[in-house]
């Protein structure tokens, strides 16, 4: 028993049905095979948390199996069948069939728009929406009507402003998540964001798997086509910033702290690039045909199973790479068209509260 009486007091009922079941168990055959099983643990209270007995003596094989559209639905139906003859095998304890908690279907698909000021982000953007049905979101507007809207967080982040300090990260982040949340919609353009690594690292933390960012879209430029524009825009448009030295400061700032942000969406495959130096209705000939593209491998991307698999970690041949056994039966049955990935992982301890060594669902 534990020490503490914060600990176990609560199952004081427990503890005197386990004396009486420890009474009438005591000297049975039954009583070691009961303690091996793990009841003793479980009807024992050695504290909150307790770290069970070192597990080694388990495997857990992580699969990924990633199946065409067209597969989906007859491989969804076999799977369950399929894990259930392969841990019935000698060795296997049990497996798991996972989806996503926001599967990917269901959560918004974000594409990030990014270029240099001037690039024609803006122009195309609108003509996105006008055709496709997408929100276009821009993180300085949201900021700005925010802190014009007499809320305390617009209090806040006007106060940042005068004080000529960045807004925190979470703040901008927050506004996105909600307007898109707010809109209910399943498209969306997140112009301007993110422009660093600290966006980046700020949208990743608190968008999660509830928001997938579908692609990166980048308008390029020359930095002497973009200044021409902007400073012929700055004729109208009444913005500070719309002159050749903050222009200049705009550019710097966009090749030291967005190059990154790129660098790393580059190596997800996630990034297309657009000439923006062109007219814009040639600009917008390759923005239109990009986002039919991209549509079209959000409608009718791969289907992914993941499945754990639980074994002994001993040497019977069942359990011996279970994801090259389990991808060699899958091509067999399915062909190369279905890919099964995989990992094999040892089990080095459970952490299981008040040391409940009987708690099998959880193993």
């Amino acid at each position: 028993k534990s020490s503490n009486p914060k600990h176990c007091g609560h199952l004081s009922p427990l503890m005197s049905w386990r004396g009486a079941l420890s009474r009438r168990l005591a000297g049975s055959p039954r009583a070691a095979a009961l303690a091996a099983s793990g009841v003793a643990g479980w009807l024992g209270c050695a504290g909150y948390p307790t770290l069970a007995e070192p597990a080694s003596a388990k495997r857990v094989d992580e699969l990924t199996l990633r199946v065409p559209p067209r597969l989906a639905a007859d491989f969804e139906a076999w799977l369950p069948s399929y894990v259930k003859q392969l841990v019935e095998l000698p060795g296997f304890l049990g497996a798991k069939l996972l989806s996503a908690a926001t599967p990917a279907d269901e959560a918004p698909a974000v594409v990030f728009v990014l270029g240099g000021p001037g690039a024609g982000k803006g122009t195309q953007c609108a003509r996105i929406v006008e055709k496709h049905g997408y929100v276009h979101l821009s993180a300085g507007d949201l900021l700005r009507a925010e802190r014009t809207s007499g809320s305390a967080q617009g209090q806040m982040i006007d106060e940042y402003i005068r004080e000529g300090k960045i807004v925190p990260v979470e703040v901008t982040v927050k506004l996105l998540l909600d307007a898109i949340r707010a809109d209910g919609g399943r498209r969306f353009l997140v112009d301007g964001f993110p422009r660093n690594t600290n966006n980046l690292s700020g949208w990743q933390g608190q968008a999660g798997s509830a928001m997938r960012v579908a692609a990166v879209l980048v308008f390029d430029c020359p930095e002497e086509v973009m200044e021409e524009r902007l400073l012929e825009r700055g004729k109208t448009s009444g913005r500070s910033d719309d002159n050749a030295a903050s222009i200049r400061k705009r550019f710097a700032t966009f090749r030291d702290e967005t190059t990154p942000v790129l660098k790393y969406y580059e190596h997800q495959g996630l990034v297309t690039t657009i000439d923006g130096t062109r007219p814009v209705d040639e600009v917008w000939a390759d923005t239109t045909a990009f986002i039919d593209s991209l549509e079209a491998g959000l409608a009718g991307g791969d289907a992914l199973y993941a499945v754990h698999v639980y074994s002994s970690a001993s040497e019977a041949p069942f359990v011996r790479d279970v994801p090259a056994k389990v991808a060699a039966e899958v091509a067999a049955r399915w062909g190369v068209a279905v890919q099964v990935e995989g990992r094999s992982l040892k089990v080095d301890r459970s952490v299981k509260p008040y040391d409940l060594q009987a708690l099998r669902s959880f193993d």
